[in-house]
């Protein structure tokens, strides 16, 4: 009968007759029902692939399936899919012709001859319905599969839907070409084992085979499979998968797509018996922290890569596994293995781990995160989830970076003394001693803010804070070092501007410790810590680029002077043990808290900023007898920090920090009240680019950089409890 009516079929029993007349009528009838019914049809929310208007003037859309999303590092090599359907679209030229001629001799022989519907195959699937009363499959074309598929999802398998299916199908065939209608389908339709589409599909069961390079024998399975994924499954049902693509095999023969003896040899053809997922990735720590960038709930600053995804996590969501996004990270391979085997080196067998961070000073992309626990282990990740944890003494930093920018000097001195300050206008005092709680600690001499910093005297530190801002029983200049921390990418929304702050008491993640410090290499500009670089969307554009400048938030000079000074925590202060003969350029600061119970060591090259932190996540457990030693922030976290920068700068060619415009003046006297000489400018304006970057991303000078990132902001995330003690 062909394209012919389908009246041929009043031959049939009077059952039949009545079951295939009640189809007849209502695809006569559904046209003009359709367009007030076909919002029950329920299309997937996705992006549009092709748009046709077949019924008045509503227009009707066949959406463009879910996609994988693809994950790539610094490098642009592939590093993960993030997909609920693993499907890859590709053009229609780009599929071999065996597996086309495969799918439509099996699938729908005729379908360059019809028009939607091939009415011979309807209606012998009408008859062989009949005792069922109802149409659940066999006799559709390609182009009523691609509607099904498209806007019948979990609808009732009834005479209603088939009919509304057949209209679709010819108003469809009116819009599009045989070609785009082929590409759609072969790109939607579901092989088994979690491959969706025709590419996905070949990587699935043949993944030493390109697409393009299917055989005839692959072809045949992988067309058998559209029938019924999971019963034909090669590798759970092999006997029933072999006869299917004997079937196919068949059916191209006889639609002359295959000789009988290219046929009967690929029937021999031994098929797979396991599956690959060649795209897949291991979730580590860095993985997890890209996916909380672009889905986490509390992404609503302007520029951030989570806005041009959507405005709720759903439909972000939606956008990155369903999306086919292209995410391009500041991930690398190198750093990270190099990052992990410090870690792992240096770090010994206790109830304790660390947690490193790397960013590269040059576009403050983040570069590895490594933890002394694998993400099977722990998927609590220290480094940026949490309430954080103290950071000791390595948070005297943004009380030196104040007073810098307040005009104090280097050669500045203060007193060691004890120090008792009464912070309310009751009588409660508190006492500030170095770690040990022994007055002696204090030391009682007068040192330079150089040496200060060096040898990390709390009470010194103390005093410079209240310096800053002595009314208001000390609070203002605690103020000012907040909003000095704030500015360099602290998030300190939470702090109480208690005098203890430059002791460091309230809680910092890595990643936003390691962002600051990251200010002081890169003459005083923050570079925000960047997971995601770029992102394209399934056409090609470019949806998301990461700020290529950078915020100045301190003083070149400033920041230039606090190099200068952080330098002696490595040559003669408290890391001097550990880090006095590094061989390169180098600065940073210690940290300690109180019974050990944190410890970290946040430093810098000119290419490199790494925060590491050591503890024990489930809570503040003091680290008296770790590998035989008390923990400080010198020991184990330094020794961890040397072993990565030794490798990770090693390829670089050495070079040195810029140096400050201008000496500082001459000392003058720090108390707690304030300096006993007036305020004076320290230094000149700027007028220098900054130091040279040799790094693959050049860096942009403070000199250049303009305010385009937006305000500060911390990148450390919330999103899950540390992990409760066993």
């Amino acid at each position: 009968m062909g394209r012919g009516s389908p009246c041929a079929i009043l031959v049939a029993p009077v059952k039949a007759f009545t079951f295939c007349l009640k189809f007849l009528v209502t695809v006569a009838v559904g046209g003009a029902a359709l367009a007030g019914s076909l919002a029950l049809l329920g299309p997937a929310a996705e992006p549009l692939a092709h748009a046709t208007t077949p019924i008045g003037d509503l227009e009707v859309t066949i959406k463009a399936p879910a996609a994988r999303s693809l994950v790539f590092d610094r490098h642009g090599n592939l590093m993960a899919t993030l997909a609920t359907e693993d499907r890859s679209p590709v053009k229609l030229k780009d599929i071999p012709k065996v597996l086309i001629d495969a799918v439509i001799s099996i699938e729908d022989r005729k379908f360059y001859e019809h028009h939607g519907v091939d009415w011979t195959g309807t209606t012998r699937a009408l008859f062989k319905n009949v005792d069922a009363g109802a149409i659940s499959q066999g006799g559709s074309t390609i182009t009523q599969q691609l509607v099904k598929n498209t806007f019948s999802v979990n609808r009732k398998r009834d005479l209603t839907t088939k009919a509304r299916e057949a209209i679709l199908a010819i108003e469809l065939e009116k819009q599009l070409t045989k070609s785009q209608i082929l590409e759609d389908y072969l790109n939607l339709v579901y092989f088994g084992n979690a491959a969706y589409g025709v590419q996905a599909a070949a990587e699935r069961y043949f993944p030493l085979t390109p697409l393009a390079k299917l055989d005839l024998a692959q072809s045949a399975l992988l067309a058998g499979l559209i029938q019924s994924p999971e019963a034909l499954n090669p590798i759970k049902h092999p006997g029933a998968a072999a006869r299917r693509r004997s079937e196919v095999l068949d059916a191209m023969v006889s639609n002359g797509k295959a000789t009988a003896a290219a046929a009967r040899l690929s029937k021999s053809v031994p098929l797979p018996t396991t599956v690959s997922y060649p795209h897949t990735a291991t979730l580590d720590y860095y993985m997890d922290e890209v996916k909380n960038v672009l889905l986490a709930d509390d992404q609503t600053t302007a520029g951030d890569p989570g806005e041009v995804l959507g405005a709720t996590q759903q439909a972000r969501a939606n956008a990155v596994f369903r999306g086919g996004l292209k995410i391009y990270t500041s991930y690398d391979p190198t750093l990270q293995f190099e990052a992990s085997v410090a870690v792992n080196t240096v770090l010994p067998k206790s109830p304790f781990t660390a947690s490193l961070v790397v960013i590269d000073n040059a576009d403050g992309g983040v570069r590895a995160i490594a933890n002394g626990r694998t993400f099977a282990e722990m998927q609590f990740d220290p480094a940026t989830e949490g309430p954080g944890r103290q950071p000791g003494s390595s948070f005297k930093v943004f009380t030196l970076a104040t007073a810098l920018s307040r005009g104090y000097s280097p050669n500045d001195t203060v007193s060691t003394s004890r120090l008792n300050w009464r912070i309310n206008q009751g009588s409660g005092k508190q006492a500030f001693y170095n770690i040990g709680g022994r007055s002696d600690d204090c030391g009682g001499d007068t040192i330079s803010l150089t040496k200060a910093i060096s040898r990390s005297d709390n009470c010194a530190w103390v005093r410079t804070e209240l310096s800053l801002g002595p009314s208001n029983f000390g609070t203002d200049g605690v103020k000012a070092v907040l909003q000095t921390a704030r500015s360099m990418g602290i998030n300190t929304a939470n702090f109480q501007p208690v005098v203890s702050t430059t002791l460091g008491t309230n809680g910092v993640h890595p990643l936003e410790m390691a962002q600051a410090y990251s200010v002081f290499p890169n003459d005083g500009v923050l570079k925000r810590a960047t997971f995601i670089t770029k992102i394209v969307d399934r056409d090609g554009k470019t949806i998301y680029q990461a700020p290529a400048a950078g915020q100045p938030v301190l003083d070149k000079q400033v920041a230039r002077t606090a190099v200068g000074m952080l330098k002696h925590v490595l040559r003669d202060g408290t890391a001097s043990q550990t880090l006095g003969g590094f061989p390169r350029p180098a600065a940073g600061k210690t940290g300690t808290t109180d019974h050990n119970q944190d410890a970290w060591f946040v430093g810098f090259t000119p290419q490199y900023t790494a925060a590491v932190w050591m503890g024990n996540p489930s809570g503040e457990i003091p680290m008296t007898n770790v590998g035989g030693i008390r923990v400080f922030g010198a020991t184990y976290p330094a020794q961890i920090w040397r072993k990565f920068m030794l490798d990770a700068t090693g390829p670089l060619p050495p070079f040195d920090f810029a140096a400050p415009d201008k000496t500082p003046y001459t000392s003058r006297y720090i108390s707690e009240l304030g300096r006993r000489v007036g305020y004076r400018p320290v230094y000149r304006p700027a007028t220098t680019t900054s130091v040279p970057d040799t790094s693959v991303t050049p860096t942009t000078s403070a000199a250049t950089a303009t305010a385009t990132a937006g305000p500060p902001v911390t990148t450390a995330r919330k999103k899950k409890p540390p992990p409760k003690a066993p």
